[in-house]
Parts: structure tokens; C-alpha cells; sequence
């Protein structure tokens, strides 16, 4: 994070804003001048000097995926895309759903959703809830919808209409607590009004932020909310997904076995009651994740 600098020279002091950074193995120092007058506007000067060497570093760099990730889209025959596809969808109903409790195994998952076979000795609701998500995820993957209430709502129905009828679709009624969270959600009254301005916001910097920022924030956001009675983590990793892919990105999936510091990141950013935290995990697990476009793209 910047910090204010203030230098005393030759009987007069001047302050600036400083940011030391490590990217690609070497470490970095950016400042900006603010003058010889200590700034009121402190921590918003140290905001945007970080927001540039966001510029810099992290979008720059997903700038890079999304060229890589569409070059190899454009250069696949439409059977190695579908099959790349539905390998993700596998993986990321497995993992959003074993984060949220779902008992099936992963090689249980591949079979139910592969092949057909359902797992004996497993709850109903968990097998028909993955192949629910999954058939919803396929859907969206190949007529991608945009993220407002409309479609979230359908999404919600979409996936928990027959193992939860009596809250699918429907924005919660009655308080919620967030399991090992010190974080608590708005009351129902307050929640459908702040999860429309939330899809509002998200509009309207479609154009103002970068893609990986707007889809983090959403997410961030969205969970604080909690606007449903069950099926926030789901339906939230989802919407985000769908940020990230109408913009021409590769989605993310948070695996089950790293779960531990996404659930940190979003307590520490609820706690805080600042994003920054969370923002700065997920860029480094997409960036992280999705170096494999750069290696696979076809070369010019």
C-alpha cells in the first residue's frame, strides 16, 4: 500500500506519495509530488498511486490473458472448445459445491455429470443440485446473460427450485448469520435495495473498471450482502464468472482445496469494510491461474 512521504530539504518540506512493489521477481518504487503543503486528500492521493500500479502490473497482465485466452478460442476446432468447456464446468460445480457442503467426491461428480451415473448413498439434494448447476453453468457458457437482478433471481430458481422450493428465486425474509464469520449481513429490508444498487454499480463501471476488478468487487460485495436464504457462495461465484466471460476473459474457479484463504480474504476485506484485501487475493489467484493462455495461445 502507498504511504506519505515527507522529505526536509534546504529549510523547506515537501511530501509525496510512495508506493514499493515486487513484480516479476524485482522490487519497484513509484511516487508522485504533492507539494510543500501536507495534503488533506492523503488517503485518496494514496488510492490512485495504487490504482496506477494496478495499471501497471495487474491489469496489464490480464490484458495479456484475455488476448492469449481469445487467440486460442478463435484457433480451437469447436470440439476441443466444447470439451475444454465442459472440463471447466465439471471442475467448478464440483468445487463451488463442496465449498458450500456438498458431499460428492470429485470422481463422483465427474461420473454424475460425465456419464449419467449417480453416486448411491448420497443425499438427493446433492446429486440434483450439481447437475442443476451444471446445466445452468453449460447454459450461460454458451449464451452468456448479463448480471441483474432478473437473471440472478433465475439463476437462484434455476438451481435450488427443486431441492429448496421455498426460497428459490426469492431474496431472504428473515436475518442471516455467515458461519465463522464475525461479519453480519444486512436485514432483509436493507438487502434487496443494496443487491440493486450493487447490479446497478456493476453496470455502470463496465466500461470504468477492468474486468477482473469489476468481477472481484461484485463478488466481494454480493457475499456482504447475502441477499438469499441459501446459494449466496454459488450464485455469487457464478454472477462472477459471468462478469469475467462477457468480457472476453477466462472464468475462475476457486478450488475447494484452496478455500482456506479465499474465506480469509473476504473476512479480513468484511472486517476492514474495504475490498482492497480481497481485491488484491483474487488478482493474485486469477493471475496466478490463468498463465496457462499465455503458454497455450498459437503463436504470430
Amino acid at each position: 500500500m502507498a504511504v506519505l512521504r515527507t522529505v526536509h530539504r534546504g529549510g523547506h518540506t515537501y511530501y509525496y506519495v510512495v508506493q514499493t512493489y515486487r513484480w516479476e521477481g524485482m522490487v519497484r518504487r513509484k511516487e508522485r509530488y504533492l507539494g510543500t503543503t501536507r495534503p488533506r486528500d492523503a488517503g485518496q492521493q494514496k488510492e490512485l498511486l495504487e490504482r496506477e500500479v494496478w495499471g501497471d502490473t495487474w491489469f496489464r497482465a490480464f490484458e495479456s490473458i484475455r488476448s492469449a485466452y481469445q487467440k486460442r478460442q478463435r484457433a480451437l476446432p469447436l470440439s476441443i472448445r466444447e470439451k475444454e468447456r465442459e472440463d471447466f464446468v465439471v471442475d467448478f460445480t464440483y468445487d463451488t459445491n463442496r465449498i458450500e457442503g456438498s458431499t460428492l467426491t470429485y470422481e463422483e461428480t465427474s461420473n454424475l455429470l460425465t456419464h449419467g451415473i449417480s453416486p448411491a448413498s448420497k443425499p438427493m439434494r446433492d446429486i440434483r443440485e450439481m447437475q442443476l448447476h451444471a446445466s445452468l453453468a453449460r447454459q450461460l457458457m454458451a449464451s452468456p446473460e448479463p448480471v441483474d437482478l432478473p437473471h440472478v433471481l433465475s439463476w437462484h430458481r434455476r438451481v435450488f427450485g427443486e431441492t429448496k422450493p421455498d426460497i428459490a428465486g426469492r431474496m431472504r425474509d428473515s436475518e442471516v448469520g455467515i458461519r465463522g464469520s464475525q461479519h453480519i449481513p444486512p436485514t432483509p429490508l436493507e438487502a434487496r435495495p443494496r443487491l440493486i444498487e450493487l447490479l446497478r454499480w456493476t453496470d455502470r463501471q463496465a466500461d470504468a473498471l477492468n474486468p477482473v476488478e469489476r468481477a472481484a468487487s461484485f463478488h466481494f460485495k454480493f457475499e456482504n450482502i447475502h441477499p438469499f436464504g441459501d446459494g449466496n457462495g454459488r450464485i455469487g461465484r457464478l454472477a462472477m464468472n459471468m462478469i469475467l466471460f462477457r468480457s472476453g476473459l477466462p472464468m475462475l474457479n476457486i478450488r475447494y482445496g484452496k478455500r482456506r484463504g479465499y474465506y480469509r480474504a473476504l473476512e479480513k476485506a468484511s472486517v476492514t469494510s474495504s475490498p482492497r484485501p480481497f481485491l488484491l487475493w483474487f488478482f493474485h489467484r486469477y493471475h496466478r491461474d490463468q498463465q496457462i493462455w499465455l503458454r497455450l495461445a498459437p503463436k504470430e
